[in-house]
């Protein structure tokens, strides 16, 4: 619960509990490109029209082959640009649209550099039906009534390669011919050079169109006329390089999930690390044609998913987790809903996200960035690793306290606690301190070791043993003190026992802050809850020592400055038990490692 208050303030919510843990597991992250892995703040840079491509400067500036271009011959592209849009201008003059896709966000941006505005083509062409864009035809189309020359047109953008299919003409120079293979190959050529530049890339068509046409896709979006293309880039987000190296480190293999063109996609997964040179890319065709049995043999070798539909994310999860992954899946859809529920972490986007997919979602990113997650990931490894130091650390305390009563039977000797005092232990150890280990930072490596096995136990054998080990040493310890001052009495033996288990616990305590041999560990003002919870059982404890109304509850009777240097050699032991564990569990390990 701590941990998952901690996330939230990450930015990561978490809406089902397990999942705060099971973020430690993940194997491998597939994540979307635009938005999380990129800053889903498109600028056209590049455009592809009249056989050359022209470069737009950072100041607005139109150039091709170094020379000034002229843009008022560029009108059709940037009328196609402007109409077939979604996005919405303010008032003339604004340098922003108010709101839109990126993509649209960008073109439009793009026609208010080169001078032309939505507003300067609404007095001449009349919107008379709108085709939304659609996941599966990857295409945008809108029917306009143009008075100016008393016919309608459709104009039309998507992808290249899918709507240079549906083209029959191209424009060029301000003439309308026949489209030839070597225009196709041009336009193909361009497409490639700019995906090859990280550019997504956008072709603009148009048509004139009988009025009596149906307005149905089938019809209106073909025999089309290529204008032009539009190369916009979509730069990483900060930090993102960072994120994916820790990734590596970690062991934590990432696919990037887009629906841009194959080069497009390499080239951004390059630029940040995803991508390497032998690595597998898939693309949603592939992915369609390819046997379920093959899929998940070739999965974990991709590192890229270009061209994907959404359904085709749900394929991809399959593959993955027929091969034993643990996977994280982002998506911010209606139509990701199902692989977000199928994967093992399902995570939506919280501000493109819609409601379904927050609501099959076991975690919401709510500032949707890919560094967020990683940051999620390390945070889930630390509650996952802070609930073994929890458990091995009470585990063992209980051990101890059972040996040390085992003992005294075995040996015929007077139980050395009563009843009340082993409810007072429970209290003082197992209450206030060791809620202090759930504050406890991250492990230096934490993210340096490898994901772990899903099925492993938290408890697991080497685990028992230490815990075994921990308690014998505590009750031997205890044991011993409380036979030699048996002479003394059994009030007084008993109150040295009762005082040395809560002190034993307490050194031990604070080698339970890590899960390693790591003195860096040992400084208490690191942790202020768990330094809060030792003082504060302390000085209960003191109080049930010296206070006389305590006394007689607790049976106690006060200790003398001799009894302390005893019990607090001895209580050491807690600490020093603690470290031999991590050692016996580290050559464990090691054995284990080598036998493979």
């Amino acid at each position: 619960s701590m941990g998952s208050r901690l996330l939230a303030r990450y930015n990561m919510l978490i809406k089902k509990l397990p999942a705060a843990e099971s973020l430690g597991a993940v194997t491998i992250i597939c994540s979307d490109k635009t938005g999380t892995i990129t800053q889903n703040k498109m600028m056209v840079t590049q455009i592809y029209f009249n056989e050359q491509t022209i470069s737009i400067a950072n100041n607005g500036d139109f150039h091709a082959n170094g020379k000034p271009s002229d843009t008022e011959e560029m009108e059709i592209f940037f009328r196609i640009a402007c109409l077939c849009n979604s996005a919405k201008e303010i008032e003339s003059g604004s340098t922003e649209p108010s709101s839109g896709n990126p993509t649209d966000v960008a073109l439009l941006n793009a026609c208010k550099q080169a001078k032309f505005h939505i507003s300067s083509f609404e007095p001449h062409f009349k919107l008379k039906a709108e085709l939304p864009f659609d996941s599966e035809r990857k295409k945008m189309s809108v029917i306009y009534e143009n008075n100016i020359l008393q016919h309608t047109e459709a104009y039309v953008k998507g992808a290249p390669d899918f709507l240079i299919d549906l083209c029959s003409h191209i424009y060029d120079k301000g003439q309308v011919r026949p489209l030839n293979t070597l225009d196709r190959s041009r336009v193909l050529a361009a497409n490639q050079s700019f995906a090859e530049n990280a550019l997504r890339v956008i072709a603009v068509a148009y048509r004139t169109i009988p009025d009596k046409t149906t307005h149905v896709a089938a019809q209106i979006e073909q025999n089309l006329i290529f204008v032009g293309l539009a190369g916009m880039i979509d730069p990483p987000r900060e930090g993102v390089k960072e994120a994916v190296s820790r990734c590596h480190q970690a062991g934590i293999k990432l696919i990037m999930i887009t629906g841009d063109h194959k080069s497009t996609a390499i080239a951004i997964a390059r630029q940040i690390g995803i991508y390497k040179d032998g690595d597998i890319v898939l693309t949603g065709e592939e992915i369609e044609s390819t046997p379920k049995e093959n899929l998940s043999e070739i999965m974990d070798k991709v590192s890229v998913a270009a061209r994907i539909l959404p359904i085709q994310k749900l394929k991809i999860v399959e593959a993955l987790q027929n091969k034993g992954q643990v996977i994280a899946m982002t998506g911010d859809g209606v139509n990701d809903a199902p692989a977000i529920k199928k994967a093992d972490i399902g995570i939506a986007m919280g501000m493109t996200g819609t409601d379904v997919s927050k609501e099959v979602a076991d975690a919401v990113l709510i500032d949707d960035n890919f560094t967020t997650l990683v940051n999620a990931i390390e945070e889930g490894r630390n509650i996952y690793d802070k609930i073994i130091k929890s458990t091995k650390y009470l585990l063992a305390c209980n051990t101890g306290e059972i040996i040390v009563i085992l003992l005294t039977i075995v040996f015929q000797l007077p139980l050395p606690l009563i009843p009340l005092q082993i409810l007072m232990i429970n209290l003082l150890t197992d209450d206030f301190p060791a809620l202090g280990l759930g504050f406890e930072s991250r492990e230096d490596d934490i993210m340096e070791r490898p994901p772990r096995n899903p099925a492993e136990r938290p408890i697991n054998r080497n685990r028992i043993v230490a815990i075994i080990i921990m308690g014998v040493i505590m009750a031997l310890g205890t044991f011993y003190l409380f036979n030699v001052y048996l002479d003394k009495g059994l009030a007084y033996a008993r109150t040295i026992a009762f005082t040395t288990l809560v002190f034993i616990q307490m050194f031990a305590e604070m080698s339970s802050r890590s899960l390693t041999v790591s003195l860096k560990k040992l400084n208490p003002l690191s942790n202020k809850w768990l330094l809060a919870g030792v003082t504060l059982s302390i000085l209960l404890h003191i109080t049930v020592v010296y206070w006389p109304p305590m006394q007689e509850v607790f049976k106690t009777v006060p200790l003398k400055a001799d009894d302390w240097y005893r019990i607090l050699a001895v209580s050491s032991m807690g600490f020093v038990a603690m470290e031999i564990s991590k050692v016996a569990i580290k050559k464990k390990k090691i054995e284990s490692t080598s036998d493979q």
